[in-house]
């Protein structure tokens, strides 16, 4: 699947030169290639918040995108390096579930173990397969390597499953997934298992119905809403609502629905 499109997402920051370099292996292999920062921010070695925001950030981008995500707090053992399409993308990614909840949204319909080490950087660090091992074989994808070469079918990689809330009668228990720059919290609830009028509990913390965008309330309120990739979330207007609260991914969240909306 040719494409000249290449998203890339890490956790490299950007205060270094690691998404350079990884960007300077891509075009100089493959020259004219569009290049989409997804972000470099993920919080370090937080494969889950990764994961959310490729799945989230997915559907947005242009038909035959390869996404090449690195957030690999086990570079460099035996973990393996995975090619993997969906009916519109592609993905390279360490095999460590970092590409799992893509599948919320389109199924991967192939997976291969990259191990064609032709495609390789000559002198591989083994602190940067990010550039060493996936930029150049991206760069080989994009001009249109068959898959066949890029290594052997694999459906054996790892799987990290999305955590689902859990309804019983008018209760939603679920949790934070993912904190993004503003300290708005975002969890793993949809509105579909919402009502407007339901009233939330999270750090101990009550919050009342659903409003519809940030300045519903006064500067320095709390608010619950749905945020833009469709998922239920916390934010103070003007404010964090992880550091006003502590909240981290992870932490349990409550929801109360009405059930006469």
């Amino acid at each position: 699947m040719r494409t000249k499109h290449i998203a890339l997402l890490s956790d490299f920051g950007t205060n270094d030169p690691f998404v350079a370099a990884m960007k300077g292996v891509l075009l100089s292999r493959a020259p004219g290639l569009s290049i989409i920062d997804i972000t470099h921010q993920i919080p370090p070695q937080n494969i889950q918040t990764a994961a959310f925001y490729l799945m989230a950030v997915m559907p947005y981008m242009p038909k035959h995108t390869l996404f090449v995500a690195v957030v690999d707090p086990t570079v460099g053992t035996g973990r393996g390096i995975i090619w993997a399409r969906t009916e519109n993308y592609q993905f390279i990614a360490p095999d460590n579930g970092l590409i799992s909840w893509v599948e919320q949204k389109e199924k991967i319909t192939e997976a291969r173990f990259i191990n064609n080490s032709s495609l390789f950087m000559e002198n591989i660090s083994s602190t940067g397969h990010g550039r060493d091992l996936m930029a150049p074989v991206a760069a080989a994808i994009a001009k249109g390597l068959p898959e066949k070469k890029i290594g052997p079918v694999f459906g054996g990689y790892r799987r990290l499953p999305f955590p689902l809330p859990v309804k019983a009668g008018n209760r939603v228990t679920g949790q934070v997934i993912a904190i993004d720059h503003f300290g708005n919290v975002i969890t793993n609830i949809r509105r579909d298992y919402l009502s407007a009028r339901a009233v939330f509990n999270i750090a101990d913390r009550m919050l009342k119905g659903l409003k519809l965008t940030y300045a519903s309330v006064p500067e320095g309120e709390a608010l619950a809403l749905i945020g833009s990739f469709g998922f239920l979330e916390f934010s103070v207007r003007n404010g964090s609502f992880a550091r006003a609260f502590d909240v981290k991914p992870g932490s349990s969240v409550e929801a109360l629905v009405s059930l006469d909306e």
